[in-house]
């Protein structure tokens, strides 16, 4: 009985992520196939305060990009250019064949990775707890090894500093900001009630060393860049 009621709340749940979370482009699967990739997002935390300017550390954006997550993809296919795996029941960390949560111990431990800490927002718990459940638990590692990905895989997060520290603090043509990254790159806006559009993530696309994955050319994750003027809004800090 208790594995069948975990069974029907487990199709509930995606169900109703499937129903009210997906966007039109994008097609998520619990226990997918082996991944073709990985997306190192980053977010460009100016404009993430913009967002949501109560998050902790807005007061005092950081002039940077932030480490988002690390997600497993699957190949564009047709107009599904967002599909990957979520929420996976197979991970080494999991049990009873459902998608599990952190503990308390493991999230101290990932919070204890100085590291880690030093890369993403300043309270990151909310962020690591969702980012394991739904993309971690289908990276086909344990925890520590997951998170610590998240530093070992930093290095991919490349641009051409002199071109992009040019742009902050300035609206410039979506194209040349777009030059400004390696080839294999997505990116994500933000587009603000007035219409005025701003650089929001940055999507690197490697496989599990870090090795730059050029095959998939159609991915868009999120509310696309359009071909207009982009803000990249300027934080306290330098960029890095």
């Amino acid at each position: 009985m208790r594995v069948m009621t975990t069974t029907l709340l487990l199709l509930t749940f995606v169900g109703a992520t499937r129903v009210m979370a997906l966007d039109r482009n994008e097609e998520a699967y619990v226990d997918a196939p082996p991944s073709k990739y990985l997306v190192y997002s980053v977010t460009w935390q100016p404009t993430f305060c913009i967002m949501r300017p109560s998050t902790a550390g807005c007061e005092q954006a950081p002039q940077r990009f932030l480490t988002h997550g690390i997600w497993p993809y699957s190949e564009s296919i047709g107009k599904l250019t967002n599909r990957h795996p979520q929420y996976c029941t197979q991970s080494p960390d999991c049990t009873d064949g459902e998608a599990c949560a952190m503990s308390a111990d493991d999230m101290n431990a990932v919070l204890a990775n100085k590291a880690l800490r030093d890369i993403v927002t300043r309270e990151p718990k909310g962020m690591f707890a969702h980012e394991w459940r739904k993309h971690g638990t289908c990276s086909g590692k344990g925890m520590q090894a997951y998170f610590q990905d998240f530093v070992d895989l930093r290095k991919v997060v490349r641009f051409d500093n002199e071109a992009f520290n040019a742009m902050v603090g300035n609206a410039t043509a979506f194209s040349k900001i777009r030059d400004a990254f390696p080839e294999n790159t997505a990116f994500r806006c933000y587009q603000d009630p007035q219409g005025k559009q701003y650089l929001h993530e940055v999507f690197y696309l490697v496989d599990d060393k870090g090795t730059p994955y050029t095959e998939e050319k159609n991915l868009q994750i999120g509310v696309q860049c359009e071909a207009k003027q982009t803000w990249i809004p300027a934080g306290t800090k330098p960029a890095s």
